[in-house]
C-alpha cells in the first residue's frame, strides 16, 4: 500500500522503509538482520542480555536490520538512539555499550510507572491513567 505524502515527509523523513512484500518474485535482500519479540520488561532486558552479548562478540556492527515490537521495540529503541555513540574496535566491539546502551535501560527498568499512573489517575482523574503511563516514560 502506497503512503500518502505529507509536509512532514519532506521536512523529517522517516527512518521506516517500506519494504514491498507484494510481489511472490521479490528475492529476500542479503544481509544479517535481528528481530527482537515483545513482553513488556522482561523482554526488554532479555534482549538487553542479547545485544550485550552480540557486541562482546562483535556482531552488533554486522547487523543491516533490526526488527522489533513491544517490548523488544525499547531496547531497539535506545540502541538505535545511541547507536553512532557506539565507537566499534577492530573487533567489532563497543567499549561504550555497557555506559550508553545498558545502564539507560537498567535504570528505567528499575522504575515502578505503572502504580503510581494508576493511583493518581484514580485519585486525580484530571488525566487518564494511560496519560500518566505515556507522560512517566518521558
Amino acid at each position: 500500500m502506497p503512503s500518502t505524502p505529507n509536509a512532514l515527509d519532506s521536512q523529517f523523513p522517516s527512518p521506516v522503509q517500506q519494504i514491498d512484500t507484494g510481489s511472490p518474485h521479490k528475492l529476500p535482500q542479503p544481509g544479517l538482520a535481528l528481530c527482537l519479540s515483545g513482553g513488556g520488561y522482561r523482554a526488554m532486558l532479555f534482549h538487553l542480555g542479547a545485544l550485550w552479548r552480540l557486541n562482546e562478540l562483535g556482531y552488533l556492527p554486522k547487523l543491516d536490520r533490526v526488527s522489533s515490537v513491544s517490548g523488544g521495540s525499547i531496547t531497539a529503541g535506545v540502541l538505535g538512539l545511541k547507536w553512532s555513540r557506539l565507537a566499534f574496535d577492530g573487533n567489532g566491539v563497543s567499549k561504550e555499550f555497557p555506559e550508553k546502551v545498558v545502564v539507560p535501560i537498567r535504570q528505567f527498568a528499575g522504575k515502578t510507572i505503572d502504580l503510581p499512573a494508576i493511583l493518581t489517575g484514580l485519585l486525580l482523574p484530571c488525566q487518564t491513567i494511560g496519560q500518566r503511563v505515556a507522560k512517566a516514560y518521558g
